[in-house]
Parts: C-alpha cells; structure tokens; sequence
C-alpha cells in the first residue's frame, strides 16, 4: 500500500465526501463577503477541492459548479451590503482592514469607469476579492451589468481555482512516484513557503537578512518530518533501523540508568513543558512582552495540537514491552516535540539578552542536552522508535521556525499599534 493510500485512509473522507461542497460553497461565499474574505481561506479551500477531485473524493464539474454559484452569491451578497451600508462601514471599520480612505476612494474611481474589468480581474486578488463587489454595491453600479460581469468573474475563478488544485493534485502523483507520497507532498509545501517568502519579501520588503536561515531551517524541518513519515509507510531505511535499535536497546537497561531515563521522561513531559510554557506566557504578558508572550503560547498549545493530528492521522503502533506502559499512537514523540519547542524558545528569547560569549554557548549547549536526553529517554524506554523521535523534533521545529516568519508577517503589515506586541 503506497504512503498515499495510508493517508487518505487517515483522513475523514465520509465528511469530505459528504460535506465536502457544502464546505466549499461556504467558503467560496465567505471569500467574496467584505471584511471576512480578507483573511478567510476559502481560496485555499477552493484549490484543495481540486486536489481532492483529482484524487476522485470529489466530481471535478460539481465541484466547478459548486465553486462557481458560492462565489456569485458572495459576491451579490456583498453588493448588496455596499449598496445598504457601504459608506458607514467604511468611516467606521475600514481602517480595521487596512481599507484606508485614499485606497477606498482609489478602488472605488477604478470600480467607476472600469466596472466589469475590475469585477472580473479583481477576482483573482484577495482584497479586490472581497471588496470590489461591495464596492460596486456602494457606488451604485447598475444591478445587471455587475451580474453580467459577476457570473463572469465568478466561473472563471472558480474553475481556474480547482484547475490548479486539479494539476497539483496530477503533479503530486508523477512526483510520488520517484520520490514518494509523503515525501513529494513535503516538497510541495516547501515550494508554497518558499513562494510565498519571496513573493513578500519583493513586494513589502518584509523580511530581513537572517529571516532567510529561518526559511532554509523550516524546510529542512519539513523534509525530515516527511522522510520519516515515509520511511515508516513504504518499511524503508528509518524503519528498519527503528526496529534494529528497539531490539539491542535493552541491553543499555541497568536499574540507576531506568530510574534516571524515567525521571527525566517525567520531569520533562508534554503536559510539565505546557504549563512551564503558559506560565512564561503570563509572565511576559504582565510585563507587556507581548511578542514572547504569543510566541511562547502559541507554538507549545499549536505544537501539541499537530502532533496529535499527526499521531491520528499516520497511526503508528508503540513499541512492544517498554519499560513503562503508555497508551496512543508513537508518531511523532509529543515529549521531543514539546522539549524542542519550549527549549527553542527559551534560547530565542534569552540569547539576545547574555552579552557573554562562553554564556550564549552553555546555555544553547545545556537547552540543546536536555532536547537530546528527553528525546533518547523515549526510545530507551521503549515508548517510541527513534524515527519517532526525530519526527517530534522536526514538527517542532516547522512549527517554531513557521511562526517566527508569521509573526515577522504580522509585525510588518498590520497597524502600528498591533506592532507594539513586539516591544
């Protein structure tokens, strides 16, 4: 069985087969409404239903229709929201939604006298995409040229939206087949962070020098996690060796070393590490770090919540006969994944501040041990396989590394007194 089916048996198909066009009906209506569509995914939503219908969960036509009619009405139910409420709205919440008086005046001169171009290619913007429909609502632009040009607008970005999922979905398969499943998956989401990077970066100028380290590191991560993931599927170089390891690994047993490996499993568990984090995150609430603060909480409540996603969804087995009995899936280590992500912080946060050359190195060399002990404890215990434990890392890893960048995203485009969280 290929990786690929191993995962799709994974994921809720009844509900993607079932619900899956009420979901994008929804979202393509969601899109299109003023306010939320600037930051509900449903484009994403959209192109994923391409994928799912190359992957024959969903019918490619249906899903086109389906796509086609959310976005019309959205669209219609914008218009008709701008044409009621347009001017209110704008003095009162534009500037919520960076909707600015010389951007609103600029949108609305373009919805004027370019009314159907503006209605169809601003289709395939995200800001166009929810406001251009309310405001042609809002300069009264007549009813049935914008449902002339709204249909329009809306069957091609539907059906160019699924398209590309659809080829994606195509690509996936012909990259499957040379590099595996999970693997060309990987690359995939390397290609679309790294895209989306640049394309920022070129446009807002918002990253800096060092952000690109970030970005090789998340990558990496992202690889290594899929290798893992893989190597379990397809009974590959990482598997073979987890069940060499788990054989020989009890010869290490001796009574002092069990009581210290079992300590120090406990002392640094998920659930210690989580509230040790939370902790730290009402410390620096209190004293208006609120960037630390929301990192902090973020990537460890963020990081269990994927770990535990993926233990459902990959569902591999623990090993037999451990030294201490655990329940649940072993893929990825919730306990390498925690201890990376709190001890990441902890050394991004407090390595800017030690001046001392020889302090930064034992206090990066002593967060580093402890993620190495608790990772090595899980597989001498026999609770994990080492490939489970290299995959915590690596989730946590992504995980740190991605909200950094999205933070430095945030602290860039929204107003300035959202950029106070940084102080």
């Amino acid at each position: 069985m290929s990786a690929l089916d191993n995962f799709l048996l994974n994921l809720p198909l009844p509900l993607i087969d079932h619900w899956g066009y009420l979901i994008v009906f929804i979202s393509a209506i969601a899109e299109a409404l003023p306010a939320i569509g600037s930051f509900f995914p449903g484009h994403t939503v959209v192109i994923l239903s391409g994928f799912f219908a190359q992957a024959g969960v969903l019918k490619l036509p249906a899903v086109i229709l389906t796509a086609s009619a959310g976005a019309i009405i959205g669209d219609l139910l914008g218009y008709i929201i701008g044409r009621r409420y347009g001017h209110e709205f704008i003095l009162r919440y534009g500037r919520h939604f960076f909707f600015y008086q010389e951007k609103y005046q600029a949108t609305r001169q373009l919805v004027r006298e370019h009314a159907g171009k503006t209605l169809v290619i601003g289709r395939f913007t995200a800001f166009a995409r929810a406001f251009t429909p309310f405001i042609a609502g809002l300069s009264h632009v007549r009813f049935g040229k914008f449902i002339f040009y709204d249909i329009i607008g809306g069957l091609a970005w539907a059906a160019t939206s699924i398209l590309v999922g659809y080829l994606i979905g195509q690509g996936y398969e012909v990259v499957g087949k040379y590099f595996g499943r999970v693997i060309a998956a990987a690359i995939i989401a390397i290609a679309a962070i790294i895209f989306a990077y640049r394309f920022l970066d070129k446009r807002r100028h918002i990253f800096a020098k060092y952000h690109a380290y970030y970005l090789i590191i998340n990558a990496s991560a992202i690889y290594l996690f899929s290798k893992m993931v893989e190597d379990y599927f397809d009974r590959e170089s990482a598997y073979r060796f987890d069940l060499w390891l788990d054989e020989r690994i009890q010869s290490l047993w001796r009574p002092w070393l069990n009581k210290l490996m079992i300590l120090i499993s406990d002392v640094f568990s998920p659930e210690i590490l989580l509230a040790a984090a939370l902790a730290l995150g009402v410390y620096y609430f209190f004293k208006k770090r609120f960037y630390y603060s929301w990192l902090i909480a973020l990537s460890s409540t963020g990081g269990l919540a994927l770990g535990a996603l993926a233990k459902n969804l990959i569902g591999r087995f623990r090993p037999a006969t451990g030294l201490v009995n655990e329940a649940g899936f072993s893929l990825p280590s919730q306990h390498a994944l925690m201890a990376l992500i709190f001890f990441a912080c902890l050394m991004f946060f407090y390595l800017k501040e030690v001046n001392s050359r020889p302090l930064k190195y034992l206090f990066a060399g002593a967060g580093a041990l402890i993620i190495l002990l608790v990772g090595f404890s899980r597989v001498y215990l026999k609770v994990h396989y080492f490939s489970d434990v290299v995959a915590g890392w690596a989730l946590g890893l992504f995980w740190f590394t991605f909200l950094i960048l999205v933070f430095r995203i945030t602290m860039q485009l929204l107003p300035d007194y959202v950029k106070k969280l940084k102080k």
